[in-house]
């Protein structure tokens, strides 16, 4: 499980990075053409703010969990007896998914209901923008699952446990050390 879930993390952060290389192919062009022909690419700023920024923001939240890399503050998590890490750790995985999955569920609504009615932007140009809206739904369920698989392996493997638990004290020894 372990091994899908990283290859579905690898390939959101994959997609991730192609819609900010093109993002930045798509605004050099834009601007570049708006200043040596005086004619503009037409929809920019509508597929820049409703595909790239989107995809290149969410898509990234399934390897941000595998790799439990998500910002912390540690200023009493360092100082906490072992026994409440572990439940702070439990409490904190258990959330997370949670609120993914409610997040999962709602945007999921969201994208169906845009789907819907072919959801349009309007500027320049109209831009359909519903495609983009099935982004939120499967990143926040793809980071829930990993934190469910998590949440598992803290309970059944030890080695798991021990690596997440002492996760923010190896930081603060590397920065001691």
């Amino acid at each position: 499980m372990k091994r899908i879930l990283t290859h579905l993390s690898n390939l959101t952060l994959l997609l991730s990075g192609l819609f900010l290389f093109a993002m930045m192919v798509h605004v050099t062009a834009d601007v570049a053409l708006r200043y040596a022909m005086n004619s503009p690419i037409p929809g920019t700023l509508e597929i820049v703010s409703a595909y790239y920024m989107v995809a290149g923001v969410f898509l990234p939240l399934a390897a941000v969990e595998l790799a439990r890399a998500s910002i912390a503050v540690d200023a009493a998590y360092q100082f906490m007896p072992h026994f409440m890490k572990v439940s702070c750790m439990t409490m904190v995985l258990t959330l997370s998914a949670t609120v993914y999955f409610v997040l999962a569920y709602t945007s999921w609504g969201d994208a169906l209901r845009s789907f819907r009615i072919n959801e349009q932007m309007m500027g320049q140009n109209f831009v359909t923008v519903w495609p983009s809206r099935f982004v939120l739904p499967v990143s926040f369920f793809l980071a829930g699952v990993i934190c469910v698989v998590y949440l598992y392996q803290f309970f059944t493997n030890k080695e798991v446990r021990g690596k997440l638990v002492g996760v923010h004290d190896v930081e603060q020894e590397e920065f001691h050390g």
